[in-house]
């Protein structure tokens, strides 16, 4: 196994260097602390003040499909239930709320935080799966898988406002303080855009093949596409809508987030090839790939307050990583033998 990352690790590198990208200059990056999680840790999302971590559990249907974590150390907080399969999730401004798409339910779930029950059920198209909202949480956006559409819900009112027309299977949705709604149609190459007075304003621009995720830089004059086919980021200027970058990666990218700062795209990688997580630094649009001991298949990702620091989940191996820039805390030994110890008892155990 080892032998195999050195000879992907190196690969990577060459497909680097024959592109014309250099490998990254910036810090190394290791595990520092790791936990268990639910069964199919999907979506990862944290807290405002960035001292929660919250993991949805795909494989938990009705019970502990929410596990909530100090985002420093991964002790383990808390559990919610909630009825359903939950896919991913978004907190409010003011962290009171979770709002959770639920797969099985057809809807997006409010969830109090200080309660853990589920305050309202807002129906949404077939298979809701990525939320987005607004900075100041006055819109509420849920990706209908199967539903080729996306819903948008009032959030203080509870409402469905309207319904946006998509392509096939849209994933990735985000929206400008502007008013700007982008949607990446996973299975349509494409991106589709509304903008204008109630986003009446549509057109659909082509995109990398399988585009997964959307993100956007902090001043949000560029939009981050992670290409789930290609195993790439797509950097998009916004004002021409024209790629700039194209930045290769791990294996499979499936979600990405910036930093507060800009200065670096984080990427949980999918792909069994590198089970990574990137690092793009968009000072130079260089990469470091980093395969994470133990994960099977990178899934969701949220990026610490700092920027050195971010939080991903192993789909198959139900864990949550928190990962950062070599010397930046936490307990990288600590962790790896933690990791070695649960590796070698599923491994014998059958599991």
């Amino acid at each position: 196994m080892r032998a195999r990352t050195g000879i992907v690790a190196l690969a990577l590198a060459g497909a680097l260097a024959c592109s014309g990208h250099v490998w990254a200059r910036s810090p190394k990056v290791e595990v520092q602390e790791v936990a268990a999680t639910g069964v199919m840790p999907k979506g990862a999302s944290l807290s405002p003040d960035g001292s929660r971590f919250y993991v949805t559990n795909f494989g938990q249907a009705n019970v502990k499909n929410i596990t909530v974590y100090d985002a420093q150390t991964l002790r383990l907080i808390d559990t919610i239930n909630v009825p359903g399969i939950v896919v991913e999730s978004v907190l409010s401004p003011d962290g009171k709320t979770i709002y959770a798409s639920n797969f099985q339910r057809d809807s997006v779930q409010f969830i109090d935080v200080a309660t853990k029950k589920v305050t309202r059920e807002i129906p949404t198209g077939s298979h809701p799966k990525i939320l987005a909202m607004s900075q100041d949480g006055a819109m509420l956006f849920a990706a209908n898988w199967t539903g080729n559409s996306v819903t948008q819900i009032d959030p203080s009112t509870g409402k469905v406002l309207r319904t946006f027309k998509a392509g096939m299977h849209p994933r990735g949705t985000v929206i400008t303080k502007s008013g700007t709604l982008f949607i990446a149609n996973f299975d349509g190459a494409s991106i589709d855009i509304y903008a204008g007075a109630e986003l009446a304003e549509h057109h659909r621009i082509p995109a990398c093949l399988i585009p997964r995720h959307l993100a956007l830089s902090p001043d949000e004059s560029l939009l981050f596409i992670s290409c789930f086919h290609d195993s790439t980021l797509h950097v998009m200027d916004v004002a021409t809508e024209k790629i700039i970058h194209r930045v290769p990666i791990g294996s499979s990218p499936k979600s990405v987030e910036v930093s507060r700062d800009g200065r670096f795209v984080w990427s949980a990688d999918y792909g069994k090839e590198t089970n990574s997580v990137s690092v793009v630094d968009t000072t130079d649009w260089t990469a470091r790939v980093f395969t994470v001991p133990g994960m099977d298949r990178g899934s969701g990702i949220a990026v610490m307050p700092d920027g050195q620091h971010a939080l991903v989940t192993g789909w198959f191996d139900n864990h949550v990583y928190l990962v950062g820039f070599e010397g930046t805390g936490g307990h990288p030994k600590e962790s790896l033998l933690s990791i070695e110890r649960w590796r070698w008892r599923r491994h014998h155990e059958g599991g």
